[in-house]
């Protein structure tokens, strides 16, 4: 199991200890696309691989997030991972919403690795990953803030899916705060780590990423996966 951190501003390239680094660019933060560039400066300069994950991005939004999107699948090293998308009514993508889906995520698969992730619809999310995914990134801390059971959700997925898994995004559903109950350390025991331990039961080649908003906990949560992928060695 490798283990990464989340990278969101220059000076988080190389604090932590980790096998490889997640540049997340959030589309509402200003100047997110010139922070991206001295991120992936930094990254290359010191030799960590990264993945690059945009958030609040869209493929069947406006041309302009298509060309970001492309932009940052151009900046990524080992894979760009994208969220699932809805129609705007909240249903499946489905009829001419599918086909722009698919030329976008077609162009971008040409350009470097996609994994798809669960976030804006968890519980179907299933259906998102059968339908579109070569690659599946599975946020283990996304299905506890849907309100579902982690440890359930990941008994149940089929094989097909779980053979598609390739990358793990990690953080605890807890408390709100900053209208999020997810995105919290790691603790002992949580339902979480034990999902995630269900799943590398079934597959163990995966890339774990901590996407948690505490950073002064980063290296408590590293050390949790650290314990729980010595389980699995040899």
């Amino acid at each position: 199991m490798k283990i990464a951190y989340r990278v969101a501003r220059p000076d988080d390239v190389g604090r932590w200890d980790g096998d490889f680094a997640q540049l997340s660019v959030y589309r509402q933060w200003p100047g997110s696309m010139q922070g991206a560039h001295e991120c992936v400066r930094r990254l290359r300069e010191r030799g960590i691989p990264y993945v690059v994950h945009p958030v609040g991005f869209s493929l069947i939004g406006g041309p302009e997030d298509v060309e970001a999107v492309k932009m940052m699948a151009g900046l990524s090293d080992m894979a760009l991972i994208l969220h699932d998308e809805r129609a705007p009514g909240g249903g499946r993508i489905e009829g001419d919403l599918e086909a722009r889906f698919r030329k976008a995520l077609d162009e971008l698969e040409r350009i470097v690795p996609v994994s798809l992730e669960n976030a804006l619809n968890t519980a179907d999310a299933p259906w998102f990953w059968e339908r579109f995914a070569r690659s599946v990134t599975i946020d283990i801390g996304h299905i506890e803030g849907a309100g579902l059971v982690s440890t359930e959700f990941v008994q149940n997925l089929p094989d097909s899916i779980v053979n598609k898994i390739e990358f793990v995004h990690m953080h605890c559903n807890a408390t709100l705060r900053g209208g999020l109950t997810d995105h919290w350390p790691l603790r002992e025991g949580c339902r979480e780590l034990e999902a995630l331990r269900l799943l590398l039961g079934r597959k163990r080649d995966l890339s774990v990423i901590l996407e948690i908003n505490e950073v002064e906990e980063m290296n408590d949560s590293i050390e949790l996966l650290r314990k729980l992928g010595r389980e699995f060695e040899g």
